[in-house]
């Protein structure tokens, strides 16, 4: 593993004295300076880094689902309206469906982070799903 050195001083508690102290210990020997002076020793975590694509395909899929629900609002809404007798409250619906969707799609900040992108997908994944289920 690669040790990054790192030099303070500090003052020795007998001498008053400055001592130079090489901090850079690794995570073995962390565990063993923690065994021989029976410290309690940290939880680890791991970071998972993020494969770079991941952006190109979050914004792929959160683009695709947000024009999808833009699409399937406005066909949906246009044969409401060819009925004899439209459901004004599905119109309604549908309408406020395609314009969310639309300002979401086009509001720049939801492409700005991953985390913001996978939000997206999770809110508007699941009502496109149903949408389709109302039509079929």
């Amino acid at each position: 593993m690669d040790k990054n050195m790192e030099t303070q001083f500090v003052t020795d508690v007998e001498t008053g004295e400055p001592l130079r102290v090489n901090l850079s210990m690794d995570y073995k020997e962390y565990v063993e300076l923690a065994k021989k002076n029976q410290l309690p020793l940290t939880p680890t975590s791991t970071v998972q880094e993020r494969n770079p694509l991941d952006w190109y395909s979050l914004t792929e899929s959160a683009r695709s689902i947000l024009t999808g629900l833009v699409a399937l609002a406005s066909r949906e809404h246009m044969k409401e309206m060819k009925k004899p007798h439209p459901d004004q409250e599905r119109i309604a619906e549908l309408v406020a469906l395609r314009d969310e969707a639309h300002q979401v799609n086009s509001n720049t900040q939801n492409f700005k982070t991953m985390e913001r992108m996978e939000q997206v997908i999770a809110k508007y994944s699941p009502i496109l799903l149903a949408e389709k289920k109302k039509i079929l």
